[in-house]
């Protein structure tokens, strides 16, 4: 039997999603159709579409002209960023700076090597000893009060997908505004316990993926307030206001609206229950082990751990053996372990920031699965000390010689 603790990462597609994809698929096969013909299968097609859209929307708060369907929250970000940065500088060529919190998810950060190439700077904002971006006027001399007519973009994402922290998303935006910018945020690892609205957050751009909701990877959303300037480096057929073009995923899209539309009607129950089985976990740690941030400052479906090891991929490889999926906040790409630059942007030690866990809860997580993970932790985290002590013991040799 597995346990699945990795939700942040993905989660498993709901069955409501499964039927409505289905669904979907079956009825474009009986009358094929591209939703942008004209013949009885196009208009079938085309009417599934806006029927999710027009879903898609209510569940987040937008008007459905404000959907745009895209393959998933990568592409979802990287629009949402640079075409909107775009569209600012072409209406005023001084607007040529993104600003962005030091929590972002790599599809935002890594943009910055195409505004680069683009000729807009790019500015991060610090990351506070608690995991919450620090905003302008606030810190002191580190972060400037205004950005003033430079500003085109800021992006934050609400809740911060490696270490779970809550961002003042809404504060951020109003000074992005104060200063004539757009505001974008991805609100992925937010859905499922915070209510999520597009109007009242006060942003103008959101991304979305659908399969952090139980929706199929590949199909994902952006929510963009008409009128806002947008150059979109996707030109074709003129899809999805011209944003985002080709010939949409129907399927997906209808199995997009029915995970989101289940998600915000259990999202109540579902945050009380996440919150229990956080409170559950953090009171049985052994010795040792303590959460990164505190619990008012973080999502309850997201719980990172500061671990006495500095070997993550020990430990994982422990969970896995048990049959647990947990993930490391340090990033283990062939065998090269590094440091969470998050964690070390919060002043913690790179030591500190390679010996760290993230434990993800979903729709469909127990008691029993969080039993089992306290069950298996003692036994990984001697898997890690294990290895430490081989490390260290190579060190003095190599010193001693």
């Amino acid at each position: 039997m597995s346990v699945y603790l990795d939700h942040a990462a993905t989660t498993p597609l709901r069955e409501c999603a499964l039927e409505a994809w289905t669904r979907a698929q079956r009825d474009l096969s009986a009358s094929p159709g591209n939703p942008a013909a004209l013949h009885f299968g196009g208009r079938r097609a085309r009417r599934m579409l806006e029927d999710a859209r027009e879903q898609v929307g209510a569940c987040l708060g937008a008007d459905m002209h404000e959907v745009i369907f895209t393959s998933g929250a990568t592409e979802s970000d990287a629009l949402g960023v640079m075409a909107a940065a775009r569209g600012m500088r072409s209406r005023d060529g001084a607007r040529e700076l993104i600003v962005v919190s030091g929590l972002e998810h790599d599809a935002v950060a890594h943009q910055r090597e195409v505004a680069s190439r683009e000729g807009f700077s790019w500015e991060v904002l610090p990351v506070d000893a608690n995991g919450v971006s620090i905003l302008p006027g606030i810190s002191g001399d580190d972060v400037p009060a205004s950005w003033d007519s430079r500003l085109a973009l800021g992006s934050m994402t609400l809740v911060s997908s490696e270490i779970g922290t809550i961002q003042p998303v809404d504060e951020f935006a109003s000074r992005v505004h104060a200063d004539g910018g757009l505001a974008h945020s991805d609100v992925a690892q937010a859905i499922a316990t915070m209510d999520v609205s597009f109007r009242r957050m006060g942003v103008d751009l959101v991304s979305v993926g659908g399969h952090k909701v139980g929706a199929p990877a590949g199909i994902g959303v952006l929510v963009a307030r008409r009128g806002i300037p947008m150059v979109t480096d996707r030109p074709g057929g003129g899809h999805e206001r011209s944003i985002r073009s080709g010939t949409p995923d129907v399927a997906g899209t209808c199995a997009l609206a029915a995970a989101l539309d289940e998600t915000v009607r259990e999202r109540p129950a579902f945050a009380r229950r996440s919150r229990e089985l956080r409170e559950h976990l953090l009171t049985h740690l052994p010795l040792g082990v303590e959460a990164t941030v505190g619990e008012s400052a973080a999502s309850s479906a997201i719980i990172h751990l500061s671990l006495p090891t500095s070997r993550p991929e020990a430990v994982l490889m422990a969970f896995d053996m048990a049959g647990i999926a947990v993930s490391a906040g340090s990033a283990c790409h062939a065998g090269v372990t590094r440091p969470s630059e998050i964690v070390m942007a919060m002043g913690r030690s790179e030591e500190a920031a390679l010996g760290v866990l993230r434990v993800s809860l979903g729709h469909d997580t127990t008691r029993a699965d969080i039993d089992a993970f306290l069950g298996a932790l003692p036994s990984a985290i001697r898997a890690g000390a294990s290895l430490d002590g081989v490390t260290h013991a190579r060190n003095e040799r190599n010193e001693e010689g």
